[in-house]
Parts: C-alpha cells; sequence; structure tokens
C-alpha cells in the first residue's frame, strides 16, 4: 500500500521538493516547490553544515505549508558520487563483490577511504548490446548518508532512498517500460554544474559518463561522449530518442540538442500521470519549471 512520500532534490542552489499523496484512490501532486540556498550546496561541507542546510530550507517550506508526508528520500547531485565502469567476476559472492569495487575505487580515486563509502552497481550486460562483465559502480561516502539520517530523525522522518539525480529521474522510464523495452535512447540530465548522459537500452543503463564541467561548450563533450558509444559498435543513429531532464531547460537549448542529435527529444514532464489540485495547477513550477523537477518526483514515485 502506497503511503504519502515526499522527495526532495539538493542542487548547488536550491532544494526542491514534490510531495505525492494518495487520496481517493489517485495519485496527487500535494506540494510543489523550491528553496533556495543562502551557501552553496556541496561535498566540502561538514556534517553539521549540510544538516543546518536543509533545516534551513525545509523550515522556510514548513512555514508555507507543512508536509504530510513522514516518508522522505533525497537526490543528490552527479558531484556528490564517484561513478565508474569496472570490469568484474559474477561468480564472486556479493561480500566479495563489494570488496572487489572498493579496491577498484581505491585505484581510481586514491584521495578516498573506500572503507567509507556505499556502493551499488549496474550490470551493464542487462543491455543485449554489451555482452562483457562490466558493471557501472556508484559510491557515495557514507557522511553524506549519516547526515541526511540525522536530518530526518531530527524532523521526525522516515528516511527511505537516497539516489543519484539522474538515475532517479529515469524512474519514468519504468512507467512507460512496455513502450520503451528494446528501444535504444539517450538520457540526459542538464545540471547546474554537473550534467551526465545515460545510454539506455530499455530501462536499462548500458552507458554512464559525467560531462566536464570545464568544458566551454556542452555540445562538443556530447558529441565527445557519444563518440565513445563507438566501441559498442553503435552511431547516434542506432538511437530512437533523446530523454531530457534537468535545470533550467530552455527551449533554445532543447530547440538546439533537437538540431544536433537530428532525434526525437522528450522532455521529461513529471506530472503528466498525477492529479493536481487548481492551487498547484497555478504555482509556475508547475506550469514552466515541470522539468526541473525530474529527481524530486523520479524520487519520490520509487515506491508507487
Amino acid at each position: 500500500m502506497f503511503t504519502n512520500h515526499a522527495g526532495i532534490n539538493l542542487t548547488d542552489t536550491k532544494l526542491q521538493i514534490v510531495e505525492i499523496a494518495y487520496k481517493d484512490d489517485s495519485f496527487f501532486l500535494e506540494t510543489l516547490d523550491q528553496i533556495f540556498h543562502p551557501e552553496p550546496f556541496h561535498p566540502g561541507l561538514t556534517e553539521d553544515q549540510l544538516i543546518n542546510i536543509l533545516q534551513n530550507a525545509v523550515n522556510k517550506l514548513n512555514k508555507k505549508k507543512e508536509l504530510i508526508s513522514k516518508n522522505i528520500s533525497f537526490s543528490l547531485p552527479n558531484n556528490f558520487f564517484k561513478i565508474f565502469e569496472v570490469p568484474y567476476d559474477d561468480s564472486l559472492v556479493k561480500k566479495d563483490l563489494i570488496d572487489h569495487f572498493k579496491w577498484e575505487l581505491s585505484t581510481l580515486y586514491p584521495d578516498c577511504d573506500c572503507e567509507n563509502y556505499l556502493l551499488q552497481h549496474i550490470e551493464v550486460d542487462k543491455s543485449s548490446l554489451r555482452t562483457e562483465k562490466h558493471a557501472i559502480v556508484i559510491g557515495i561516502d557514507k557522511m553524506y548518508v549519516v547526515a541526511l539520517n540525522k536530518f530526518c530523525e531530527q524532523n521526525n522522518y522516515n528516511l527511505k532512498f537516497i539516489d543519484n539525480v539522474h538515475l532517479a529521474s529515469n524512474a519514468f522510464l519504468y512507467l512507460d517500460k512496455p513502450k520503451v523495452d528494446n528501444e535504444i535512447s539517450l538520457s540526459i540530465y542538464i545540471d547546474q554544474k554537473y550534467s551526465s548522459l545515460a545510454a539506455m537500452d530499455g530501462v536499462h543503463p548500458f552507458f554512464f559518463k559525467i560531462l566536464d564541467p570545464a568544458s566551454a561548450n556542452i555540445f562538443e563533450e556530447l558529441m565527445s561522449t557519444v563518440n565513445k558509444l563507438s566501441s559498442f559498435n553503435l552511431t547516434i543513429k542506432d538511437f530512437k530518442k533523446v530523454l531530457l531532464y534537468g535545470q533550467d531547460i530552455t527551449e533554445e537549448f532543447e530547440n538546439k540538442l533537437k538540431s544536433f542529435f537530428g532525434l526525437p527529444l522528450k522532455k521529461i514532464n513529471p506530472f503528466e500521470r498525477l492529479k493536481v489540485e487548481e492551487a498547484v495547477q497555478k504555482n509556475p513550477l508547475y506550469k514552466i519549471k515541470y522539468n526541473s523537477f525530474t529527481a524530486a518526483a523520479g524520487i519520490a514515485i520509487r515506491i508507487i
């Protein structure tokens, strides 16, 4: 049974929240809002600083409208994660597999204490396009998990999930699963600094890359990344569409992206399947900035 659930996406400059409630046998968009941080939200924060930023934002939200949900989930920007692809031996038991990934993490990021990281992985051979035993590994420092959990405990919330901003946005593929099975697509998350691109086979990512934030031209960075797919005998013509998520995407950028790839482009509206009260319908964020809330909405629908 679904219980009300709030998804919070944290960016460099703001906290975004989507609260989904179940009532009258339907899913409703209960809350949609964002609060700007007085200081940047970044991985260099201490535990106390991170909690204070969250607390200040939620206090401001609650002054406008109290959350009805006690279940809270978070999506965090790409730069809060170590994401890499490595080969692995599928005969390893789970503990040995995690140890292997931690060893790879310590080799790729020698400044990190691999024992302080929580890891999950995506096996790329779930796609028919890749047969090698490789995994996309996503790691996060336990400190952020501890901080988010402390924040939830202080506010009598239940912490449900923590995910990467792009992977949380990809949740909308599962809602269209019968349509997207065996369809190869690109999904692009445009963030304020750390954007990313994923190649998808149905709902399964088989390639993931965080774009270089220092690149002067995002289109050159996108093309350079897409060109790497040639190692899987893929060209841009093999993809059926581009799924677009992210922050403050202008119509001009959207048109440039469509022209650049020469593919159908779908700018995801995370609210199109939800019932919406009239007050929320009038919210400019709902009418104009809906695509900016894919991660917050994606993590909120995780348990639908």
